[in-house]
């Protein structure tokens, strides 16, 4: 997809080997069964993001714990996420205590979503959105 932001290079920084399998017979990389909302942080992030996205699109949530509109977007990214059964998974990520990540991820102001497909980042938008358009967001991902 042209403009998209190749990941790789955090790939080569993971150190954490990837989870065992969380159903019998399910991928290293899949999430445990129900689970659709994770935290992920610096050791987490390859085998939580990248990696999992190889199977699931994966939607990052940068937040922070002082900012207000951050706390009025997760509330529906999280709703969106169960309701996606999981479809898609969604990631949350505190930029305060991973700012390594939130620079390579270009992460300019918050609240930013980011949506990872392939170990790539094929969408974004940044800022509080209502419910309408953040499904609308998702909707597309799961399109493309």
């Amino acid at each position: 997809m042209a403009g998209a932001l190749d990941l790789s290079a955090l790939k080569a920084r993971a150190t954490a080997p990837p989870p065992p399998p969380a159903r019998p017979g399910a991928p290293a990389n899949a999430a445990p069964a129900g689970v659709t909302v994770i935290d992920v942080d610096e050791a987490s992030f390859q085998s939580e993001v990248i990696d999992r996205s190889m199977q699931v699109p994966v939607v990052l949530d940068l937040w922070a714990d002082w900012c207000q509109p951050c706390k009025q977007l997760s509330p529906i990214l999280e709703k969106l996420a169960a309701e996606g059964g999981g479809s898609w998974i969604l990631a949350k990520l505190d930029v305060d205590a991973n700012q390594r990540i939130a620079a390579a991820l270009r992460a300019q102001s918050i609240p930013a979503v980011k949506a990872v497909w392939q170990g790539q980042l094929v969408a974004e938008f940044t800022g509080a959105v209502p419910e309408a358009q953040a499904r609308e967001f998702i909707a597309a991902l799961l399109e493309a």
